[in-house]
Formats: C-alpha cells, sequence, structure tokens
C-alpha cells in the first residue's frame, strides 16, 4: 500500500514543487526585464523636470474650477524651491521625546497630468497634490471660489500610518519654512 501511495502521488509532488520553482523563476526574469534602462530613466527625469520648471496653473485651475493658493503659485515660480527634494520637514513648536517630521522626496509638477494622475479626496473637495513622500503619501493644498493668499497643508496617507487627512501646517508658508533636515 505504500508504494502505492508513492508511486501514485510521488511524480504529483514532483510536478507541483517543479511548477513553483518554474513559476519563480519566470517572475524573477520578468522582474529583471521590465526594470527601465539608463536611457529610459534619464529620459523619465528629464520629462519631469521640464513639467516641474514649466508649471501651467491656469490649466489646473480650469480643470479644477477653482483658484489654487497664491502662495503655491509663488512656491512654483521659485525654480530652485521646487527642485529641492530629498528632506524632512520638524514641525517647531513643544518639545517631544520623538519629533514630528514630515519626509518630502519630490515636488509635483503643476500641471493637468499630475492633477490626473494624483489622489482626489472627495470630502476634501477640490485641491492639489503639491508633495509627494515618495512612499504612497502626498501633502494637499485645497483650491476655492477666490483666490486666498494661503491654505492649509494636509497629509494624505495611503501606506497605512494613520495620519490620513492630518493637517501638517496651518498654511503653506508655515509648511515651507518648517526647519529641514536631510533624509536618512
Amino acid at each position: 500500500m505504500d508504494k502505492l501511495l508513492l508511486l501514485v502521488f510521488g511524480p504529483l509532488v514532483v510536478a507541483a514543487a517543479l511548477l513553483v520553482i518554474a513559476t519563480g523563476i519566470r517572475r524573477a526574469l520578468a522582474r529583471f526585464r521590465s526594470r527601465p534602462t539608463p536611457d529610459q530613466l534619464k529620459a523619465a527625469y528629464e520629462s519631469y523636470l521640464r513639467r516641474l520648471l514649466n508649471p501651467q496653473p491656469d490649466a489646473v485651475e480650469r480643470e479644477l474650477g477653482k483658484l489654487l493658493p497664491e502662495r503655491l503659485l509663488q512656491l512654483y515660480q521659485d525654480k530652485s524651491a521646487v527642485q529641492s527634494a530629498g528632506f524632512q520637514l520638524e514641525k517647531p513648536g513643544k518639545k517631544r521625546w520623538w519629533p514630528e517630521r514630515w519626509p518630502v522626496y519630490c515636488f509635483e509638477p503643476l500641471d493637468t497630468e499630475a492633477l490626473n494622475e494624483l489622489p482626489y479626496e472627495e470630502e476634501l473637495g477640490p485641491g492639489f497634490c503639491f508633495a509627494t513622500t515618495g512612499h504612497g503619501c502626498w501633502y494637499w493644498i485645497a483650491a476655492s471660489d477666490q483666490r486666498a493668499k494661503d491654505s492649509p497643508v494636509v497629509f494624505l496617507d495611503y501606506d497605512g500610518g494613520g495620519s490620513h487627512g492630518e493637517t501638517v501646517a496651518d498654511s503653506l508658508d508655515e509648511f515651507l519654512n518648517c526647519p529641514r533636515l536631510a533624509m536618512k
């Protein structure tokens, strides 16, 4: 009886093991082949930089049907400011044993392509995600019927950290003037 079980199920176990190994090798090859080439990476970065340095606030406002805050428009006029990347903002205030830090991987281009690719929060209404952490989270600012001088910055946490919808700063100016630390 033992030999019968071995003869019947032995080949099935071997076939299943070979299938798992073949599937793993196939996935590894697909992952390796789907990596962008250095030329593709360079082209993508150049496209991002061109979009970042040539903001299109009028097109974004038309798409939103609302006006962006004046402080956000000033940010995108400062070419060196929007090109800064890879830093953390440390929120000043009460001393805590663990300081409150907000990572900024990079600023998003101010154009309709970014507007349509970035998250939209129905309960927050029209607005624009102007920066990202690089880990599935963004910094959002509201648009309004009348052009506001500034607006609070809200953190959209799609990474599951529990900070979704938290107001990071009472204004974009306050957010941008927080002390900066290099990312680790």
